[in-house]
């Protein structure tokens, strides 16, 4: 018995030293992801990247500035390295991946709102950018939740107010819908898009009118169908309903708006720009503004869906003052969205195209942001 009491007793004064031993790994992996710098921009425009995991057996970086970075093991930092050169200061999404599987930066505090790419932003200061935040009156952006009454479920919209909303509590103000795309979240317009920055750039330089922006969540619930498929088209149909009966109702009830379809416009890049052509074709009496940014429709929709707007070009001219397209020569969509313009060219509809480098990135998106928001609700 007293052999067992010795026993009990040592193994009790052993178990703090067990204890120890067993966190202390734990202490030391925590301070390398709290001490870990990345992404680190220098001044020359190198931008180093680093990521501590120790058991991984190969690992990249991707980003959307250009081909994938091998990352090589640093004996004395004790982490990954790789280092990049984009050739434009921007906003780049990007992600590691480690032994095939794709992680975010868990030292970057900036994440990409995605339901699919787990990333991170490398945010590369640059004074060029419409997005570049100065010292200057600045909004507020709003998130909301609302119940949809069509998807029979909670859900969350933000929206932009400028920097004078609260100041001038009797002024009403236009409203853009900016709808994000296929596996976007109703966040990334304002975390990669930086919308808010944008909009407070021009709106303080007199560049575009003060305006609220509305950024619903484009995901229906239907998947992620091609945008060419008839799946895709019923998605555009749900979320036409989701805007008419839900989106705008608590949007004209919660904000001061003019509601008047003169100072309604909707814009998206991607499945939201595809959602936006359709939802404001088919609200024509809600809408006088369209702008998809590398987005289209098909001529099959237009025929069986708004042949009464696509063969009346004096009809579809009258009702809206802005339909826009812009693409990127790199873009996978870029074909059918040249298409697409070209239908408008041959029925008479008055639109503008934008033809950009580059492929189906939000470099691409800011900057048809920044270039239409110039064009709506002129006075």
């Amino acid at each position: 018995m007293k052999q067992m009491l010795l026993l009990v007793a040592l193994v009790a004064t052993m178990l703090p030293l067990w204890s120890q031993t067993e966190q202390k790994p734990r202490r030391q992996r925590m301070d390398w992801f709290e001490s870990v710098k990345s992404p680190e921009v220098k001044a020359n425009g190198d931008v180093t990247f680093r990521l501590f995991a120790p058991q991984a057996k190969e690992v990249t970086v991707n980003g959307q500035w250009g081909p994938a970075a091998p990352m090589e093991w640093d004996d004395d930092e004790q982490v990954w390295k790789a280092t990049v050169h984009p050739t434009v200061a921007d906003i780049y999404p990007y992600n590691f991946v480690v032994d095939g599987q794709a992680v975010n930066d868990p030292a970057n505090k900036d994440l990409f709102p995605n339901e699919l790419f787990k990333g991170s932003l490398l945010l590369m200061p640059n004074p060029e950018m419409l997005y570049t935040e100065r010292d200057i009156p600045h909004g507020k952006v709003h998130y909301c939740t609302y119940y949809s009454s069509v998807l029979k479920e909670l859900r969350t919209m933000l929206v932009y107010t400028p920097a004078d909303y609260d100041l001038k509590a009797r002024l009403r103000y236009p409203v853009l819908y900016l709808v994000s795309g296929t596996t976007d979240t109703e966040e990334t317009w304002y975390k990669a898009g930086r919308t808010n920055f944008i909009l407070d750039n021009l709106i303080h330089d007199g560049q575009a009118e003060k305006m609220i922006v509305v950024m619903p969540y484009g995901n229906m619930n239907t998947g992620n169908p091609r945008p060419s498929s008839s799946a895709a088209t019923e998605c555009y149909e749900i979320f036409s309903q989701e805007m008419e009966q839900c989106v705008m109702p608590y949007v004209e009830t919660n904000f001061r708006t003019q509601a008047d379809r003169r100072y309604r416009a909707i814009a998206g890049f991607s499945r939201g720009g595809g959602e936006a052509l359709y939802t404001a074709f088919k609200l024509s009496d809600r809408f006088s503004a369209v702008c998809a940014y590398a987005a289209y429709l098909t001529d099959e929709v237009y025929a069986e869906r708004f042949g009464h707007l696509v063969n009346n070009p004096e009809k579809m001219n009258s009702l809206f003052h802005l339909i826009w397209f812009g693409v990127g020569s790199d873009d996978f969509l870029h074909d059918p969205v040249k298409q697409n313009e070209a239908l408008f060219t041959q029925k008479g509809i008055r639109h503008e195209a934008f033809d950009t480098t580059g492929g189906h990135t939000w470099m691409n998106a800011r900057k048809y942001l920044g270039i239409t928001a110039k064009k709506l609700f002129k006075k």
